[in-house]
């Protein structure tokens, strides 16, 4: 009969997820920021501010682009002719399916 004892398995596996979770962004980081560029790209411009807004804040799921502008849901609806309705869900979807909701209330 053999016995063996395995240690340090709990701690491989944390160390795997981490440097998972740090080549996933790795790779997805020139995505993500050719997201936002067409984002800026498609948003309606009067005075440039909301198209000035969108931000890309790294998150421990991925990363979160956002826009706060009080108005950018009204601009998403098609209030502006220089861009369709819900400009940012197509956009979004060029490059992939969601995991969960594109667009979220603030």
């Amino acid at each position: 009969m053999i016995n063996m004892s395995i240690t340090g398995i709990k701690e491989t596996f944390l160390e795997l997820e981490a440097e998972m979770r740090k080549e996933v962004t790795i790779q997805a980081t020139p995505i993500i920021h050719m997201l936002t560029l067409d984002l800026k790209a498609e948003t309606p411009v009067d005075t440039g501010h909301a198209r000035d807004s969108w931000t890309t804040t790294p998150t421990k799921d991925g990363f979160d682009i956002a826009n706060p502008v009080e108005y950018i849901d009204y601009l998403n609806q098609g209030s502006s002719k220089q861009a369709p309705a819900f400009f940012i869900e197509t956009t979004a979807l060029k490059y992939g399916t969601p995991k969960g909701a594109i667009v979220e209330p603030l």
